[in-house]
């Protein structure tokens, strides 16, 4: 018998409400419900019409509303809140529909290759995300969009774009000038103004930082293989390099006569630039004099001299100031203006050094020639300033008259014929001649004037040196091959024509035509990110150190003389050169060149006939229009120009004592006082000299005699802890310490933030000041600088302040220490070590009580010494033209505030040792940074390896090991 259907029917339950269904059901999933039964598992409405199904992991399969199943799956937009059927865009782990993924703050739309930026979970378009999220650079003040450099600047961070901060770091100029920016006001209103100032601004900065970087860097080559030539004798070698170096200080004066031009067309204020472009011709003329002086038969087994790498340092001094100063003012001209015209032209000057090879040419007629002239046409004086110029003959503007009547012609070119024959200038109509077109006079600007003065100093070089004949053969095919080399160079361009085939065509010298120059080779620099160049995905800039303030050991020193580099120290430098890093390697190769006894070269070369430029300057101090963080920190500097005495090579490495660890050093200074000892025992015994390093945890009863001592209820008088004058040195460098490179070895060395800024700024003036730390300044300004630094340090801009007011606040800074910087204790084994007659023995024991310093004064001194030895190499600059302030003067000066005695004694308040002690240390700097060579073996004690150990016992169980 069949089951009826109506009964089995009526018998089905609904899967949900388990009630019977009845004959209204739906049969779905293998399962049977009430219509209004089948609802979605996830918020309940009915789907009886339509259902998704969705499998879970455990093989679970749900019916969903269509919403449900897209939000199972992750396809919401998160604009909309609608369900994504089409293609859609995923960012910030959100979803979108094409047309929705839009600024959380605008509804600007993203297009698929247009760029959004993220915050807390938004989007954001460019223009929000820059003027409410992003964090600006302290360099450019735009927006920071990509990778960063963070530097700490004690209380405060500091972002930079990478370029930025290079620039910063190798310059001290800020893209952005503050107070220009307050006065013009140009901030950006609308998103496309602000992206396109975004772009100019990161195009702009990248390209300074390429362009300088090279330029300097080729620079710096020039100036090496300058001092390795003559060191080596290779003379003829030495004037083609220096030839190569004349392009690219042609190559500057060129850009700041450009940027001269644009000043005065815009009806702008000069900058101030003559001081320091006299004073780098000075140099150049006084290395050319010591080249002539140097090779005489007497002479030519000198060697390389302290005369010679004060004149390397000078060059290098004066050249980073002067690409420092047009930088600044082409910078500042750009914000005026509103226009990127300043810069963009500097920058095109100095990229033709590697574009052409008119200067080869030039060279040649400048040594071949018998008719170059300095002097004016009319009075037969030298011209030493901007003149009057047709062919070869030349007239200072005032001697610029017609002959006759006495009229100024200066203003009037069109009106002046001159005569070759008779060498007379007559205005038309004194002449009676109407027709001046065979006369072309043109105006020769001062730093055009310099350039073909320098070009005249090289040519009497060469005649005084006898280059004639196939001498000057050789010398076209060394300048020939030299500048075939420069296609390496970094500053982009090539050089086309050969020099060979312009030798016969030379004429008599002229100046050099700046606008056609060629450049020497260059250093590649290394990037350590992919080597596209494009603005959206450029590489960090690196140069001759890393980011991260430690020096970059992967890259390779520029192709150099094989003998120069044949005896390599541990810290040889194996990267590009910069300006920065040639006093160091001058002074490395002081050590591999060491002068013969053939007595001291003379505090002043001999300069050539008649092209000295005049000693009669402004007094002015170099002005740079920039703003900087008044403890800025030159974090990468890798070789600052105070390491400019480095250690003699030798075979074996040395170790410098800023590299020791909390522990060494602990050791040094105690094995220091085993050593000192014998020296000194007639004046002090082994536990006094202990006492001099140890610092001894207060007992009962030394707080009883100390009591006892200082007159029972008088209380030891508390020292300062807030603010930068007067407060201990320790505890200054702990609250405002940065990381400094000042120091001479390779790694960072942490110092007070005010004396890292002093020196820093001071190193980017023109320290050739008579008496620069022997002047007090101005008293009231004095005041008020170490008010502000004592209230508010973070306010003070050093940089705005000239030489000598810097000088004499760090003298104040150092006179006002609670303990001196040589301490009180260590006042008396300082000047007993000074008494000493042997001068190598005193040398050394005097080492050996710097080893005994504390950590923090040694490192502190070690930079100030640094400093002061590159402040003394300014002392005579030229006969007439120096600081004066050598060794002997600046340890008169300096030995008051960091050598002295707490007692009332005169006696034991010996003045004169004390400045012995500090001219020793002076002269021996590059010694006292390093570790003893006796000393150094107990560095690899085992038994004195164990820190935890070692750190807590005192230092007589110390010496019982």
């Amino acid at each position: 018998m069949e089951p009826n259907p109506d009964a089995i029917q009526s018998q089905i339950t609904c899967a949900k409400c388990h009630d019977l269904v009845g004959s209204r059901f739906m049969k779905a999933l293998g399962k049977e419900y009430h219509p209004e039964c089948f609802t979605c598992l996830d918020c309940g409405v009915p789907v009886a019409s339509k259902f998704y199904t969705f499998t879970l992991d455990s093989n679970q399969t749900l019916h969903l509303c269509e919403r449900d199943y897209f939000a199972r799956l992750d396809l919401i937009c998160d604009n909309c809140q609608d369900f994504l059927k089409e293609s859609y865009i995923i960012a910030a782990n959100k979803k979108y529909h094409t047309d929705h993924f839009t600024c959380s703050a605008c509804p600007v739309v993203f297009g698929p290759e247009d760029s959004y930026y993220e915050h807390n979970g938004q989007v954001f378009c460019h223009f929000h995300y820059s003027i409410q999220f992003a964090v600006m650079c302290a360099g450019c003040e735009m927006a920071i969009l990509k990778q960063y450099v963070e530097i700490d600047r004690k209380d405060d961070v500091e972002h930079w774009h990478p370029e930025c901060y290079m620039i910063h770091k190798y310059w001290n100029v800020r893209i952005a000038q503050p107070s220009i920016e307050d006065a013009v006001d140009r901030s950006p209103q609308t998103p496309s103004q602000l992206l396109e100032k975004h772009q100019e601004t990161e195009e702009k900065v990248f390209r300074i930082w390429q362009v300088l970087s090279a330029f300097e860097e080729s620079s710096a080559l020039c100036i090496s293989e300058m001092l390795l030539h003559v060191s080596n004798g290779s003379y003829i070698n030495g004037i083609c390099i220096s030839e190569r170096f004349l392009v690219h200080v042609e190559a500057l004066f060129s850009g700041i006569d450009e940027l001269l031009m644009i000043y005065h067309e815009h009806k702008q204020q000069e900058f101030k630039y003559t001081r320091e472009a006299k004073m780098l011709c000075k140099k150049i003329i006084n290395f050319f004099s010591l080249m002539w002086k140097t090779q005489e038969v007497e002479m030519r087994k000198l060697g390389i001299s302290q005369e010679l790498l004060s004149l390397i340092t000078g060059l290098a001094h004066y050249l980073k100031i002067l690409i420092r100063v047009a930088l600044s003012a082409a910078l500042r001209l750009d914000l005026i203006v509103g226009k990127p015209v300043a810069v963009s032209r500097l920058l095109a000057k100095l990229m033709e050094v590697a574009g052409k090879e008119r200067h080869s040419r030039d060279s040649q007629r400048l040594v071949k020639s018998k008719e170059a002239t300095d002097c004016c046409c009319c009075c037969k004086l030298s011209i030493e300033d901007q003149c009057m110029k047709s062919g070869q003959f030349r007239w200072h503007i005032r001697c610029f008259v017609c002959h006759q009547c006495k009229r100024s012609l200066a203003d009037h070119t069109h009106l002046a014929v001159f005569n070759a024959s008779s060498h007379t200038l007559m205005c038309t109509r004194c002449s009676g001649s109407r027709d001046s077109t065979t006369n072309s006079f043109e105006y020769v600007t001062k730093l055009v004037q310099y350039a073909f003065l320098l070009r005249v100093a090289l040519s009497r070089l060469c005649s005084l040196l006898h280059i004639t004949g196939t001498k000057s053969l050789s010398l076209s095919l060394l300048i020939s091959r030299s500048f075939k080399t420069a296609k390496r160079s970094t500053i982009i361009g090539n050089a086309n024509t050969s020099i060979i085939d312009d030798v016969e065509q030379g004429t008599s010298a002229t100046t050099a035509n700046i606008n056609k120059i060629d450049n020497n080779t260059g250093t590649n620099t290394d990037n350590s990110n992919d080597n596209t160049n494009t603005a959206a995905n450029r590489p960090a800039p690196a140069r001759s150190d890393s980011l991260v303030r430690l020096s970059d050991q992967n890259k390779e020193l520029p192709p150099l003389p094989t003998h120069a580099l044949a005896n390599k120290t541990r810290h040889r430098p194996q990267k590009s050169i910069g300006l920065d890093d040639l006093p160091q390697f001058a002074a490395l190769t002081v050590a591999e060149h060491p002068p013969y006894s053939l007595g001291r070269a003379t505090a002043t070369p001999t300069t050539l006939p008649s092209t000295q430029l005049s000693p009669h300057h402004p007094p002015t101090q170099p002005q740079t229009h920039n703003q900087t963080h008044p403890y800025t920190h030159p974090v990468a500097t890798t070789a600052m120009a105070g390491r400019m005495f480095a250690p003699h090579a030798g075979t074996r490495s040395r170790i410098y004592l800023s590299e020791l660890s909390a522990l060494q050093y602990m050791i040094i200074r105690h094995v220091a006082v085993v050593h000192i000892e014998p020296y000194v025992r007639e004046h002090f015994t082994l536990g006094e000299l202990l006492n001099m390093i140890e610092l001894k945890k207060a007992s009962i009863w030394g707080k009883f005699f100390t009591s006892f001592r200082t007159g029972g209820g008088r209380k030891a008088q508390k020292c300062k802890e807030e603010g930068t004058f007067g407060v201990p040195i320790d505890v200054l460098t702990e609250k405002t310490g940065v990381e400094s490179n000042l120091g001479a070895g390779p790694s960072p060395i942490k110092i007070a933030g005010f004396l890292d800024d002093a020196i820093t700024a001071m190193r980017q003036k023109d320290m050739s000041v008579e008496g620069v730390f022997r002047k007090n300044g101005n008293i009231r300004r004095l005041k008020e600088l170490t008010e502000q630094l004592d209230k508010h340090p973070h306010d003070v801009d050093l940089t705005s302040e000239n030489v000598i007011q810097i000088a004499a606040l760090l003298k104040r800074f150092l006179r006002e220490l609670p303990d001196p910087l040589l301490t009180f204790k260590l006042h008396g084994l300082f000047t007993c070590a000074q008494k000493i007659t042997n001068p190598s023995t005193r040398r050394h024991v005097l080492h050996l009580a710097c080893c005994m310093l504390p950590r923090c004064n040694r490192d502190t001194l070690e930079v100030l010494v640094l400093f002061l030895r590159w402040v003394a190499s300014f002392s005579h600059v030229t006969t007439d033209v120096g600081s004066r302030m050598d060794i002997p003067n600046l340890a008169r000066v300096i030995a008051p505030n960091i050598l002295t005695t707490d007692s009332k004694d005169p006696v034991k308040d010996d003045s004169f040792s004390a400045i012995g002690v500090v001219e020793v240390l002076l002269e021996s700097c590059e010694e006292l940074c390093l570790v003893p060579e006796e000393l150094e073996p107990f560095l690899q004690d085992p038994s004195l390896a164990d820190a935890s150990a070692m750190m807590d016992i005192s230092s007589k169980e110390f010496l019982k090991k």
